[in-house]
């Protein structure tokens, strides 16, 4: 979990930075307009300011965010990574095929499979086309996820993309609950598409 809460402060440090910034320079703006020739004073205790504010949200921001990470995680029987703080989280196999199997029909298997789990809870379909899947989900989690699954097929295999980002596409971070619905997702997706074209194995 250690490694999470760094990865979050670093994750966060341009906007860390931007913060302490400002605050020091409000702080200092203050200070001289009531005295302008302790301006090197004023400079000097406005940039402590500053990076006192910017340590202070860091803590806790950090904190909050790593905490409901792992909340996340645990309640998928997941173990948290640093890993979990990249966006979008992403995954792909490649998968053997036999002649006459479709996108469509790997898409169809992978929503049915998808569907029979208890979590994450899928709340709305976006999206089901020739190959194409998009779900959303929301509950058990501290913001709602947008998983994409992309299915291409050529002569002889299956490339199956995910995506898992926040639905909110501005989001830098979202507390590890796009990387806790892929990690939950992908086995039970290569699953799908395994028992769908007769077990072969992905590449």
């Amino acid at each position: 979990m250690f490694t999470y809460w760094l990865a979050v402060v670093r994750r966060a440090a341009m906007a860390l930075s931007v913060c302490a910034v400002l605050c020091g320079g409000a702080m200092a703006g203050v200070m001289i307009w009531d005295n302008a020739t302790a301006w090197a004073a004023a400079l000097l205790q406005g940039a402590l300011f500053g990076l006192a504010v910017s340590a202070a949200v860091a803590i806790a921001g950090a904190t909050s965010n790593t905490w409901k990470a792992a909340r996340a995680a645990s309640h998928h029987g997941l173990t948290l990574s640093a890993e979990a703080v990249r966006l979008p989280c992403t995954a792909e196999i490649r998968v053997p095929i036999p002649p006459g199997i479709t996108a469509y029909q790997l898409t169809d298997s992978v929503l049915h499979a998808l569907k029979q789990l208890p979590a994450p809870e899928i709340d709305e379909v976006k999206e089901f086309t020739h190959g194409k899947l998009t779900l959303i989900c929301r509950k058990s989690l501290s913001l709602p996820v947008r998983f994409h699954v992309s299915i291409t097929t050529d002569q002889d295999a299956a490339i199956v993309a995910m995506e898992a980002r926040p639905k909110a596409a501005w989001r830098m971070m979202d507390d590890g609950a796009s990387w806790s619905v892929l990690k939950a997702f992908a086995p039970h997706v290569s699953k799908a598409v395994h028992d769908e074209v007769g077990g072969t194995t992905a590449m």
